[in-house]
């Protein structure tokens, strides 16, 4: 039986339907709290979903003020928020942000995103290194109330080079390109970003919501030869961050920790 491309085909019983019906009439509306899958769990992949309500981690006394308190309190005077996403950008973050004497204020409960304030320059900065899919979505729900109130918003995501589709010859040799998206800032080395390639995670759902709100953001995305950064691919990375107002380092050097005495 030959079959086309897309055609839907329906099942010949609702056997399974109806049992997934009884299970989400039975879980009614409350949502599970956010759960750690260990990689020892017995056959992990055959999970079909697990569950997540993320929540902010305040650092500051809960003395002093709540969570809601230390919410409003950034959001009193404007400010610009910036975005970085990417996998083991929270050490980088970390180290050139305010000389690396700059701690979060909040993070949430998945441990994969971070909030740091720079107060004087009246920045925002949200760092996110999660990887699963199915928690951009509600990630992004969790910085709406600064997404919507920031008077400008920026996004900048870290991608592998061999995702970029049409690089030049001239790209191809660099460890570091930039394409931006938007109500981009005007630098020598970004260029504009073209079809087919696009933006997702957190960055694009950002990016997203404001303009639902009718409110224009600048999306950049920087593609490395290698997901580590050097202080060769770091260095427009860290040219953005300060177009941006980021008060951040002007130089980033990768030390290396021996993982072997072996041959010490």
């Amino acid at each position: 039986m030959s079959l086309s491309f897309g055609e839907i085909v329906e099942p010949s019983t609702r056997a399974f339907w109806d049992d997934y019906d009884e299970e989400a009439e039975t879980s009614g509306p409350s949502i599970a709290p956010y759960v750690n899958v260990p990689s020892s769990f017995p056959n992990n992949s055959s999970l079909l979903f697990v569950r997540f309500r993320l929540e902010w981690i305040w650092y500051s006394d809960p003395e002093e003020s709540t969570g809601e308190q230390a919410l409003q309190k950034t959001l009193q005077t404007p400010f610009h928020f910036v975005i970085v996403e990417g996998q083991k950008i929270g050490a980088f973050i970390r180290k050139v942000l305010l000389d690396g004497k700059s701690n979060p204020i909040c993070s949430l409960s998945c441990g994969t995103v971070s909030i740091f304030h720079a107060a004087v320059e009246a920045v925002l900065l949200a760092v996110s290194e999660e990887l699963e899919p199915n928690l951009f979505g509600q990630i992004t729900q969790k910085l709406s109330p600064w997404v919507e109130a920031a008077e400008t918003l920026s996004t900048i995501t870290l991608q592998p080079a061999v995702l970029y589709k049409g690089l030049t010859e001239q790209e191809r040799e660099k460890v570091c390109i930039i394409k931006a998206l938007g109500a981009a800032v005007s630098l020598a080395d970004v260029g504009p970003l073209e079809a087919p390639n696009v933006v997702t995670g957190v960055a694009a759902g950002a990016a997203s919501y404001r303009k639902f709100q009718g409110k224009s953001a600048a999306v950049y995305g920087c593609y490395l030869d290698s997901v580590i950064l050097d202080s060769a691919s770091s260095e427009p990375i860290l040219r953005l961050l300060k177009a941006l107002r980021v008060p951040c380092a002007d130089r980033y050097e990768l030390k290396f920790k021996p993982s072997s005495n072996l041959y010490m």
